[in-house]
């Protein structure tokens, strides 16, 4: 019987082509590992890229993982933010400020 369980993109490459997926973990981890910045800031950065490409899921998925590592909804919101007037239109950075939102409701 098929399992239930929805699989996240790397997993989904790793069906079709598991050298490419291993390849792109060991980009990711090589890119967060090349400078002075710490993984959580890291990945704040990444959470502003996402609001503003409009990328719901991948952005809940990091945030997600942020929440778990015991970063603050306050951080994540900033994240949001600091895109604002910078990249990211007014309606986008309240979509990610919803995001954010509806991610710590599930807790």
């Amino acid at each position: 019987m098929a399992s239930s369980k929805k699989l996240t993109p790397v997993e989904q490459l790793a069906e079709v082509s598991p050298d490419a997926s291993r390849a792109f973990q060991q980009l990711r981890k090589a890119v967060l590992d090349a400078g002075p910045l710490d993984h959580h800031t890291c990945e704040l950065i990444v959470l502003g890229a996402m609001v503003t490409a409009g990328l719901e899921g991948s952005f809940k998925t990091h945030a997600r993982r942020l929440l778990k590592d015991k970063v603050s909804a306050a951080a994540l919101r900033q994240a949001v933010l600091v895109t604002f007037a910078a990249t990211t239109s007014f309606s986008q950075m309240m979509a990610g400020l919803r995001w954010v939102d509806e991610i710590t409701a599930e807790t």
